[in-house]
Formats: structure tokens, C-alpha cells, sequence
């Protein structure tokens, strides 16, 4: 599935209409949890790192989400929950809540750049016909105006134009309105893309 934004494959694919995922979990379907790790840890790796700007922190932030979505899953829900759940919003719910605690006590550390930050999604923001050369330096460019940016304007930004998520699923997520949404999205954008202009680049976005 093309990513509208950038051009390239979307970051995951949602889930299949054919399984619920959280209900096969919850019933203890062989291999359930497996498929929900390989459809979701990736991208929620991403979105961790984009939040924390440390690998390690991410992947335990990572791991810790998902040991508490089985359990949640297997023994704190019931059937009728779990058919109902949204699960995609649910667990970059539970990341974002466990970014913001484990950020809580290293304040500006995230200031950092996101030197890590490259899973093969911010090529496509750069025009094809440029070289190698001069793609790599502008995703690096792109790169680092993106780590320049608040957390919220960051988080938005990949939630919506790299994870390719609906204003619905992104307001369950962050805990707020579409209509509050659509205009911090609107804002994102725009503070991305005046920060790219006033380095040079004017096509990225």
C-alpha cells in the first residue's frame, strides 16, 4: 500500500478485516500475538524513537508496551471488549503514555537529534530526480528540522503523514478531538515546512 505523503509503502498494514487480532490474542489462537507483534512492533519502534530519540529507550519503551498489551489482552479484558477494541490506536496509545513517563526525568534530552531516526520512510520526502548524493543530504536536512521541532508537532507529524493514520485513530491515540486535531496537524505541517524554507529547502514538503 503507497503512502500518500511520501510516495513510499505505507508504514503498516492495517488490520485485516478477516481476524481480529485482540480477540485471537484474548482466545489464545496459536501464533495471534506473533502476527500482532510482526503487523505493529516496527512501527511503534518508530514512533517511540521519534518521541525519545534513544534506541535503547525506545525498544524498552517497545517491549514494555507489548508485555502489557498480552497481559491486558489475555487475562484483564474480556471478549466482548476485545471485539470491540481499537487495537492499532490502542497500542501507540500505551507507547505514547510510557514515552511520556520514561521522558518525564531527562528533560532535554530530547533535544538530541534524531541522529537514528532513518527507517527508509524520509527518502521519499526528497524529489526523485535528485542524486544519491544530494537526496542523502537533504533526508539529513529533513532529519534534523524534524528533531528541531516540539514533541507534539514531531509526534503528529509521524503519526499522520508516516504511519498514514486517520484523524480518528490519531485522536484516540493523543487523547483529543478530530476537530482539535486537524488543526495541530495543520500547524505541524506548516512549522515543518517553514523550518525547511529557511534552510534552503522549499520542495520537501
Amino acid at each position: 500500500m503507497k503512502n500518500s505523503w511520501t510516495g513510499g509503502e505505507a508504514a503498516i498494514v492495517v488490520e485485516s478485516v478477516e481476524e481480529n487480532l485482540a480477540l485471537s490474542v484474548r482466545r489464545g489462537t496459536p501464533g495471534a500475538f506473533e502476527r500482532l507483534m510482526d503487523r505493529y512492533e516496527g512501527s511503534l519502534f518508530t514512533y517511540a524513537l521519534g518521541f525519545l530519540q534513544n534506541r535503547q529507550d525506545a525498544q524498552e519503551v517497545v517491549q514494555d508496551a507489548l508485555v502489557r498489551a498480552h497481559r491486558a489482552l489475555t487475562r484483564q479484558y474480556d471478549e466482548r471488549r476485545c471485539a470491540s477494541l481499537a487495537l492499532r490506536p490502542w497500542l501507540f496509545r500505551a507507547v505514547r503514555n510510557l514515552c511520556l513517563n520514561k521522558r518525564r526525568p531527562k528533560g532535554r534530552a530530547l533535544e538530541r537529534p534524531l541522529e537514528e531516526y532513518d527507517d527508509g520512510r524520509i527518502g521519499p520526502f526528497v524529489r526523485s530526480r535528485r542524486s544519491d548524493f544530494e537526496q542523502h543530504e537533504e533526508a539529513d536536512v529533513l532529519r534534523a528540522t524534524l528533531a528541531s521541532l516540539p514533541v507534539e508537532a514531531r509526534e503528529l507529524i509521524v503519526l499522520r503523514f508516516m504511519e498514514e493514520m486517520s484523524y480518528a485513530e490519531i485522536a484516540r491515540t493523543v487523547g483529543t478531538t478530530q476537530a482539535a486535531l486537524r488543526a495541530k496537524v495543520f500547524r505541524a505541517l506548516k512549522m515543518l515546512r517553514e523550518s525547511l524554507e529557511k534552510k534552503g529547502v522549499t520542495h520537501a514538503v
